[in-house]
């Protein structure tokens, strides 16, 4: 089993959003607003296209909560 240095434990995650698809719904900027944000049209951009620690479990359940299915976050190896 590898040792792990403090930092290597802390994974980080790719987010994406097909923005183009987005209808609006706004489920995701309310389960993470850190990430998921609401441009004026009440369409999703991204905060960041990059997430880890605390925020990884709210940003996946906003992703999980889109109607349209255009949000993935996937481990970046």
């Amino acid at each position: 089993m590898m040792s792990k240095s403090p930092n290597s434990a802390e994974k980080l995650y790719k987010v994406s959003a097909d923005i183009a698809n987005c209808c609006g719904y706004g489920l995701c900027a309310s389960m993470c607003p850190e990430i998921y944000k609401l441009d004026s049209d009440g369409l999703v951009y991204l905060a960041s296209d990059t997430v880890s620690g605390d925020l990884v479990a709210s940003a996946i359940e906003g992703a999980e909560s889109c109607p349209a299915e255009i949000l993935k976050v996937t481990l970046i190896d």
